[in-house]
């Protein structure tokens, strides 16, 4: 009877000790508050994950061909027609593209506007010059670009070690996710087949889709130093200055063409670039994301 009294008692003063929190005054804060009471609103942006139409094959997922998709069916184009009418109620004023030759792009939707062009498979000419012609817009801006790995891998050779040097943190870690995300990929091209262009874009633009696409860069690959000296950080430094600064480059390329606060961008590229640029344009105050899934009638 004496233990339960002691036990009665102790609960009673855990109970005492709760943390009182007020969580209407918590929640009362907001950041949007101060950063968006000024003159400078904050620019709409529709962020288009892609597959590539061409099928280039030049990521580490190769889509075998049986899989492929034919834009350029009959069907497939009626669909495209059908995701650019939905994607014109958002009603850009300036597209950008995975293409960092601006000449080249200049070059080819002038000659599409003028009649000249019949557009290619790329989702670039498919859907950006598309709406482009469709919205009277003059200009594609074509924002892609190398990361620091490649732009400066001769003028610092280290960079190189960070690759060839390299030794799996967990040669087994590896080889268990590397299998299961082709598991998923190989998944996702038999899904692509059974679903319209619009499906597929809605789907790739799902939470769930871009967190663990991404995850596939943070579950295997990473890798440990062999030279003195390295502090076994070779992994995310290889990340970082490869992938993490490409889609800021991106990221900043397309502030470099100033767009202002009554223009509404669309940025077309390929879905694996989407969780990185989504945090940089859902985090910037100078952005405000428009969900594709929200221009559904």
């Amino acid at each position: 009877m004496r233990y339960l009294f002691l036990i009665l008692a102790f609960s009673i003063s855990l109970s005492g000790m709760a943390q009182k929190v007020d969580w209407e005054k918590i929640k009362s804060y907001q950041p949007d508050k101060i950063l968006l009471s000024g003159d400078r609103q904050p620019t709409k942006v529709l962020l288009l994950g892609t597959f590539h139409f061409g099928y280039p094959n030049l990521d580490g997922h190769k889509t075998d061909s049986a899989k492929f998709i034919d834009v350029k069916s009959p069907q497939r184009q009626k669909e495209i027609e059908e995701l650019a009418e939905v994607i014109k109620r958002f009603q850009p004023t300036r597209i950008y593209v995975e293409s960092s030759d601006q000449p080249w792009i200049d070059s080819l939707y002038r000659e599409y506007l003028a009649g000249n062009y019949k557009l290619g498979r790329n989702e670039i000419y498919q859907l950006g010059f598309r709406v482009g012609k469709q919205m009277n817009l003059s200009q594609i801006y074509a924002v892609d670009t190398w990361p620091f790995s490649s732009e400066f891998e001769k003028k610092y050779t280290w960079i190189d070690s960070l690759w060839n040097d390299a030794k799996p943190v967990d040669q087994v870690r590896d080889n268990y996710w590397g299998s299961k995300y082709k598991a998923m990929y190989d998944t996702g091209d038999s899904l692509e087949l059974g679903l319209t262009m619009l499906e597929n874009f809605l789907w790739m633009a799902e939470p769930s889709t871009l967190q663990r696409m991404h995850g596939h860069y943070l579950a295997s690959g990473f890798s440990t130093a062999e030279f003195p000296g390295s502090n076994g950080q070779q992994g995310p430094d290889a990340l970082s200055i490869w992938w993490y600064n490409r889609n800021l480059r991106i990221f900043n390329n397309i502030l470099r063409t100033q767009p202002k606060s009554n223009d509404r961008i669309m940025v077309l590229f390929g879905n694996g670039h989407m969780p990185i640029m989504k945090h940089c344009f859902y985090s910037s105050p100078e952005f405000e994301v428009v969900e594709l899934k929200t221009l559904l009638r």
